[in-house]
C-alpha cells in the first residue's frame, strides 16, 4: 500500500512540476524592476562563488524518495546598483529539484556598485547530492 501511495504521489508531483516548468519557461520576475534577460549588458558566466548571500534550497522530500539528485542551473539577471536578482529562470536539472531552486534563487544577493546603473546576467549552480 505504501509503495502504491509513493508511486501515485510521484506521478502527481511530476505532472505538477512539468506544468510549472512549462509555465515558467520564460523565467520569472524577482523584484518590482521590470526587466528580462535581454536587458543585461554583460554575461558574467558562473556567479555561484561571487554571491554575498546564496540561500540553500531545501531538498524536497519527494525528490529524495524518488532518487533525484544532481546540479540545477538558474540563469539570473542582477541589478548592479543594488546587487539584487531581478529576473531568474531555471535552465537545467531535475524538475523536482528545479522547483526548490525557484523558491530561493530570488533571495541571492551580490555586492552592490552604487555609482553604476544597469543589469548583468549570469548563472547560479545549486548542487543536490545523493544521500546513501
Amino acid at each position: 500500500m505504501r509503495r502504491i501511495f509513493q508511486t501515485v504521489a510521484l506521478g502527481f508531483a511530476t505532472l505538477v512540476a512539468c506544468g510549472w516548468c512549462v509555465a515558467q519557461q520564460e523565467g520569472f520576475q524577482c523584484s518590482e524592476k521590470a526587466t528580462n534577460r535581454f536587458n543585461a549588458k554583460f554575461d558574467l558566466g558562473d556567479l555561484t562563488k561571487k554571491a554575498v548571500q546564496l540561500p540553500r534550497p531545501k531538498y524536497p522530500q519527494l525528490a529524495r524518495t524518488s532518487g533525484a539528485y544532481g546540479n540545477v542551473k538558474a540563469q539570473v539577471v542582477i541589478d548592479v546598483n543594488s546587487g539584487v536578482v531581478v529576473w531568474a529562470q531555471t535552465i537545467s536539472g531535475h524538475q523536482l529539484l528545479q522547483a526548490a531552486v525557484r523558491d530561493v534563487v530570488c533571495k541571492a544577493r551580490f555586492v552592490a556598485i552604487n555609482d553604476v546603473d544597469g543589469f548583468v546576467a549570469g548563472t547560479l549552480t545549486y548542487r543536490f547530492a545523493r544521500r546513501r
